[in-house]
């Protein structure tokens, strides 16, 4: 057993400091939660997290930037990201319903379909191979699609997958956390 005795003023101060930045860590939750985001930019930035590279997608859409990213067609799921700390929490996620799928991988079963298809018919009656919008068009046709299921690879944005931190997570988090119990101006 070992025991410790506290003799003097300054070290009844310093552990009634460690005591209450304890008992009230907020402050550091805060820089945790900007943490966990910046990782997830970075995420985006290089497209890859905890598992490595993402996948790439069969086919690249067409993308509204010079530069096609992954996951970031129309950056709705990027810029979904949000942060919330408490007092004992700190998180990060997004309320986009796609999310999880990408984060997690998944099958999408589709049912068998039948829909009307839009063209535009040039003047010497040929039709083009790209869809329009049924307003531009002045042909369509019906088509059929048989049932079929979609397989989506995980491709995890935020900091985790399979249980575990994204590598070098935890240290920065034990680097804040320690940084906020042995300093008094966090």
């Amino acid at each position: 057993m070992i025991t410790v005795k506290v003799t003097g003023d300054g070290g009844r101060t310093a552990l009634a400091g460690l005591s209450a930045r304890i008992n009230h860590p907020a402050p550091v939750m805060i820089k945790i939660a900007g943490l966990l985001n910046d990782r997830v930019e970075e995420n985006f930035a290089n497209s890859e997290g905890p598992l490595g590279k993402w996948p790439d997608l069969k086919r690249m859409r067409k993308t509204r930037g010079a530069n096609p990213q992954i996951l970031v067609d129309t950056s709705r799921l990027k810029n979904s990201i949000t942060t919330r700390h408490g007092d004992n929490t700190a998180e990060v996620g997004t309320n986009v319903v796609y999310a999880a799928i990408n984060q997690f991988g998944g099958e999408i079963d589709m049912p068998a379909r039948s829909q009307q298809a839009y063209f535009r018919q040039d003047r010497t009656g040929s039709v083009g191979r790209l869809f329009v919008r049924k307003a531009a068009s002045n042909f369509a046709q019906w088509y059929s699609r048989g049932a079929h299921i979609i397989n989506i690879p995980p491709r995890p944005f935020l900091p985790f997958a399979a249980g575990k931190l994204q590598d070098g997570v935890e240290a920065d988090i034990l680097h804040e956390l320690a940084g906020f119990l042995l300093d008094k101006s966090v």
